[in-house]
């Protein structure tokens, strides 16, 4: 452990789709901290249903995407370079580079089941997995050596394709919102990582970065397009009424959150898909 543990709390959430088992979801999360414990990754895919082994592939992503923040050094998060093609490049090596060897094991396992792969299934499998991306690193300021033990802010810097999407809450209240900023963002066919695309320079292109400042009991919430729908159809989100909605059932644990999730689905407030939710909130200090 060091000699500073991250002061971040962090919750992470996945609801299948109602009539779903939790197997059978297509969205992921993933959570990883440096061994320094001074920067925390993470990451949430929404795979796309028309595609097959789309939740393989999101969860392929997610923790592609993290280990390729955590690989990479600091010169790749200044402003413009937190989307760098040289961090795409290596998202790449990690998933899309990897795929076919996927597909070969999935082939055997398939084949040992009795249920080998069908002349239907195979163009699927040509084309690909697809799915949406949205990655941060939160991360401390250096160390002042004067005073090593004060406090250090947080910044964060977040990668994202598609619409799956980060919010950043102060007192419940919406500081940030990334990549998509109000409900008509949110369209039938958003941008995709597909698990055959190797091209880095047309990815960099289409994807989108972001930075911010964290302070004391700041949260941010990593949310697939269902729930960050939900949060932006509420114009008091600017208050601090959804924010903090979402804060206290993340505190109250993964049933009671389901439980809320259907209820909106029951009343017609939030669409019948996969939600997955990362809720990352920084620790007030003392």
């Amino acid at each position: 452990m060091g000699a500073h543990p991250t002061p971040i709390d962090l919750h992470c959430f996945l609801v299948p789709k109602a009539g779903s088992l939790p197997e059978e979801c297509e969205d992921a999360t993933y959570v990883a901290s440096s061994p320094d414990e001074q920067s925390v990754f993470a990451a949430v895919s929404d795979g796309a249903s028309e595609s097959l082994l789309s939740g393989a592939w999101a969860r392929k992503l997610v923790r592609g995407a993290v280990a390729s923040m955590a690989a990479a050094d600091d010169r790749r998060y200044d402003e413009e370079n937190s989307r760098s093609e040289s961090f795409v490049e290596d998202l790449l090596a990690r998933t899309v580079d990897q795929w076919d060897g996927y597909i070969a094991e999935y082939r055997t396992e398939r084949a040992a089941r009795g249920r080998p792969i069908t002349w239907y299934e195979q163009p699927g499998l040509d084309k690909g997995a697809f799915a949406t991306l949205v990655a941060v690193h939160v991360r401390a300021a250096p160390a002042v050596p004067e005073d090593p033990t004060a406090p250090r802010p947080w910044t964060w810097h977040a990668f994202a394709l598609g619409d799956s999407c980060l919010f950043h809450l102060r007192e419940g209240r919406l500081i940030a919102s990334f990549p998509i900023a109000d409900g008509d963002g949110f369209g039938i066919t958003p941008q995709l990582l597909g698990s055959r695309n190797r091209d880095a320079a047309l990815i960099t292109d289409r994807a989108s970065s972001a930075t911010g400042e964290l302070r004391a009991d700041d949260e941010l919430l990593l949310t697939t397009d269902a729930l960050a729908a939900w949060l932006l159809a509420h114009p008091e989100l600017a208050s601090g009424g959804p924010g903090r909605q979402l804060g206290k059932l993340a505190d109250l644990g993964e049933e009671t959150f389901a439980e809320w999730v259907q209820s909106e689905r029951d009343k017609s407030r939030m669409r019948n898909d996969d939600v997955a939710l990362i809720r990352m909130r920084v620790k007030t200090e003392g």
